[in-house]
C-alpha cells in the first residue's frame, strides 16, 4: 500500500496530537509505503528517517483550501491507496480516506471550547466523517459519542488507542536525573502534579484547592501544573488569585521529555481530575513513570485507567481530597497503584497502536 499521512502537528507547537503521531508513525512497519505532508518535510525526515517514508510539502496553510482542495490534488498525484487525515478531511475527491477524530468535546461540552471555529468544525466534522472510508477514534467512549453525534455506524469506527513511544516504555536514566537537577530548585519540595494545557476542562483550580487541603494535612508543599498556555488559562488564573491558591501553585511549559518525566518521578500523585477528554495521555505517562494516579470518573478516562488508578468525581472537593489522602498515606495503596499501572501501560505501545492502524488502512482499500 501507498499510505498518505497528514503529519502537519508536528511542525507546530507541542501538543497531544503530535505526541500521538510520534508515538504512531515510528512504529509503522516497513511492509508499506508512507508518504508523510508537513509544512517542514526537512524536520519530518529527521523525525522519520528511512526508506519506508517519502515526505512532502504542504504548499498551503490556510486549513479549509489545504484540506479540502489540496488534499484531494495531492493523494491523486501521488496515487496514495489511502489518505489519512486529523478530525476532519475533504469531503469528496480522495480515495481511501481515513479520518481520526479523537474526540467531539467541542459539541457535547461547548463550555470548555473554545468559539472560534466550533460551527466550521462541527459542519465539516459531520461530513468529512460520513464521507470517509473508515474513522479511527482513540477510545470506546469517542466512539459512542461519533455514532451519536455524526450518525456513523458502528462498524466503520475502529477504536485505536494513543500509544506511549520508546521514551516513555524505555526511558533514560540518566536524563532523567540530569533533567530533576535543574527542575529541583523550582518546584515545592513535595508537590502533587496535574498536567494539561491550560482550558477550562481541566479543572485546575479545584486541583489547587485540594492542594491547599492536602498542605494543611502536611501531606504535600504545593501543586505543579505542566502545560502551555491556552484560551482559559487567565480565567485560570484569576481563579487561583481569588481562591487564595496562586502562591502553591508552579506552572511549567515548554518542558523537554526527561523534564517531564522528573516531575512525574518525583511527584507524590497525578491528579487528573479533568472534566471531559477523549482519552488522557498523562494518566498513562504516570504510570509508566511509578506515579500513582488520581483521576476523574468522566468521559474516557475511566476507561484508559482501568483499575490502576482511582477514580473520582471530579466536582466533589471533598471527595478528591480523601481519595488523594489515600494514595498520599497508605503505602499498600501507593504500592498497588504503582504495580497495576506499569502493567496497564503495557496495553498501549506504538507497535500495538500500528498494527492496529494498518488493519484500518487495509479496510479503507476494500
Amino acid at each position: 500500500m501507498r499510505i498518505g499521512i497528514d503529519v502537519h502537528v508536528l511542525n507546530g507547537p507541542a501538543q497531544g496530537t503530535a505526541t500521538v503521531w510520534l508515538n504512531l508513525v515510528a512504529h509503522l512497519p516497513p511492509t508499506h509505503e508512507y508518504w508523510l505532508y508537513s509544512f517542514d518535510p526537512t524536520e519530518t525526515a529527521r523525525l522519520f528517517p528511512g526508506p519506508r517514508f517519502v515526505h512532502r510539502r504542504i504548499p498551503i496553510r490556510q486549513p479549509h483550501v489545504r484540506i479540502q482542495l489540496l488534499y484531494p490534488w495531492l493523494s491523486r498525484r501521488d496515487r496514495c491507496d489511502v489518505f489519512h487525515v486529523n478530525y476532519y478531511g475533504p469531503v469528496v475527491g480522495v480515495r481511501g480516506l481515513v479520518v481520526t477524530i479523537h474526540d467531539v468535546i467541542y459539541l457535547d461540552f461547548p463550555q470548555y471550547a473554545p468559539s472560534t471555529g466550533r460551527r466550521a468544525m462541527a459542519v465539516f466534522g459531520r461530513a468529512s466523517a460520513r464521507a470517509a472510508r473508515r474513522i479511527t477514534t482513540v477510545s470506546e467512549y469517542s466512539k459512542g459519542r461519533i455514532m451519536e453525534r455524526f450518525g456513523v455506524p458502528a462498524d466503520r469506527i475502529s477504536v485505536v488507542p494513543n500509544a506511549l513511544g520508546p521514551r516513555w516504555t524505555a526511558p533514560d536514566p540518566r536524563a532523567i536525573a540530569a533533567a530533576w537537577t535543574r527542575l529541583a530548585p523550582r518546584v515545592p519540595h513535595r508537590f502533587a502534579l496535574s498536567v494539561g494545557r491550560l482550558d477550562p476542562r481541566k479543572n485546575f483550580p479545584l486541583a489547587a484547592r485540594v492542594t491547599r487541603e492536602l498542605r494543611r494535612l502536611n501531606l504535600v508543599d504545593g501543586l505543579v501544573v505542566v502545560g502551555r498556555e491556552d484560551f482559559g488559562a487567565a480565567a485560570i488564573r484569576r481563579e487561583w488569585r481569588a481562591d487564595g491558591t496562586a502562591d502553591l501553585v508552579v506552572h511549567l511549559a515548554d518542558l523537554t521529555v526527561p523534564e517531564l518525566q522528573a516531575l512525574y518521578a518525583h511527584a507524590r500523585c497525578l491528579l487528573a481530575l479533568s472534566l471531559a477528554e477523549g482519552f488522557g495521555m498523562p494518566v498513562l505517562e504516570a504510570m509508566a513513570m511509578g506515579t500513582p494516579v488520581v483521576a476523574s470518573n468522566r468521559t474516557a478516562i475511566p476507561e484508559v485507567c482501568g483499575d490502576a488508578a482511582l477514580l473520582v468525581d471530579p466536582t466533589d472537593e471533598d471527595a478528591v481530597v480523601s481519595t488523594a489522602r489515600t494514595v498520599l498515606e497508605d503505602g499498600a495503596v501507593r504500592e498497588r497503584l504503582v504495580d497495576r499501572g506499569r502493567q496497564r501501560v503495557e496495553r498501549y505501545t506504538g507497535d500495538r497502536a500500528a498494527q492496529q492502524m494498518l488493519d484500518v488502512y487495509r479496510r479503507a482499500m476494500s
